[in-house]
């Protein structure tokens, strides 16, 4: 459907001499790894995540898993891809620009479907500051008593993402920890009608993603918080396992 968005697996910052060497390798590509070091896009590499959700709606836990692909030719380049075990592939395309997802293809779609316009997933210079802006989705908000429950299907909105940390460090429930990682924060916002009492709210979308050295997406988390009325929301929370 068309509404599928990029879980961010679609899915920065140094000092003196090291900064300065980061710059050059963290843009860098070879026919190894297509990709920055923060975002790898090696073919063959399996990622599998555990999915949990919490708040007010009610969710089985999942496990979501993404093969890399490619290279694959589309529109005259060779790019990468990214197939989710939802039904959906992505690809990605990079340049000293950053990494962008320039094309999606469920499941159902005979062809590559272009992003309109295309989707930054990581924008360089990979350093805390940086800001960048995609079109958004609400992955959790519902309606109580109203069809279809799934706002998706009728909203969207800008987000805006930045780089919040580049030396950020994760430890997943498995006890596992990375380092160095880039802590990337996004926050959009949506006028709802949430109740009588407060009418109209701005609702924020806020998505918080964790990129890995040599590793790429580690953790992820979409929270969609709305207070208690007409709508419902929570937090979506995917750690990689490994």
């Amino acid at each position: 459907m068309r509404a599928v968005t990029c879980f961010p697996f679609c899915l920065l910052k140094a000092g003196g001499l090291l900064a300065a060497a980061l710059s050059i390798s963290l843009s860098a590509c070879s026919p190894q790894t297509q990709g920055p070091v923060w975002f790898p896009l090696r073919a063959g590499d399996v990622s599998r995540y555990a999915v949990s959700y919490s708040g007010d709606m009610t969710h089985d836990n999942e496990v979501w898993t993404l093969r890399t692909q490619g290279p694959v030719n589309y529109q005259g380049e060779e790019l990468m891809q990214r197939h989710h075990s939802q039904g959906v592939a992505y690809l990605f395309k990079v340049d000293a620009q950053g990494v962008r997802r320039v094309a999606l293809q469920t499941d159902l779609d005979r062809e590559p479907q272009p992003d309109m316009p295309q989707r930054w997933v990581l924008k360089a210079p990979y350093q805390v500051g940086t800001e960048w802006a995609t079109p958004t989705v609400p992955y959790l908000l519902q309606r109580k008593n109203e069809y279809p429950r799934e706002l998706k299907h009728s909203h969207k909105t800008l987000m805006t993402w930045r780089i919040e940390d580049a030396q950020a460090s994760v430890t997943t429930a498995q006890g596992q920890t990375f380092s160095p990682c880039l802590k990337v924060v996004g926050v959009g916002h949506l006028n709802l009608y949430t109740d009588p009492v407060n009418g109209f709210s701005d609702v924020p979308l806020i998505s918080r993603e964790w990129y890995c050295q040599g590793v790429g997406l580690v953790k992820f988390e979409r929270e969609e918080r709305v207070a208690s009325g007409f709508l419902t929301g929570g937090l979506l929370s995917a750690e990689i396992l490994r």
